[in-house]
């Protein structure tokens, strides 16, 4: 007979699986990445053409689109600057926290209409509102 028991979990030895063999070779299928997502990033990556300061410049429609977000948030839109924050945050967790310190100070503009250039001319200092610390990075 058997020199030890069989049953739930035991089973014979003749039939384990052997040392360094899987028990599932095949693995579990990869997903498949869905078509409207392939579609969607070759559209931000395609290449596309602007002018910069009277240049004419060829960059990913995703670069561009964050330079006219970035150029809004500079002119006062809270909005695009909000977005920016947010895509930060998002950059941030991807990069596991690697990244400088954001630190904002009196970007809320003190009138409607007021923009970030006229904001620091008001506060009588060419700081701009926006500024990184470098410190967290030592």
């Amino acid at each position: 007979m058997h020199d030890y028991g069989i049953g739930y979990g035991k089973p014979p030895r003749a039939t384990r699986f052997r040392p360094g063999t899987s028990g599932n070779p095949k693995g579990r299928p990869k997903c498949a990445s869905s078509p409207l997502g392939e579609i969607v990033n070759d559209v931000l990556n395609a290449p596309v053409k602007y002018r910069e300061n009277g240049r004419a410049r060829t960059s990913s429609r995703r670069e561009v689109a964050l330079k006219q977000l970035v150029q809004r948030a500079i002119n006062g839109d809270v909005g695009a600057a909000d977005v920016l924050l947010h895509k930060r945050a998002q950059m941030l967790r991807q990069a596991g926290g690697q990244a400088n310190r954001l630190l904002i100070r009196d970007w809320l503009p003190d009138y409607p209409g007021q923009t970030a250039e006229q904001k620091a001319r008001d506060l009588g200092s060419q700081a701009v509102p926006a500024e990184i610390d470098d410190a967290t990075a030592r």
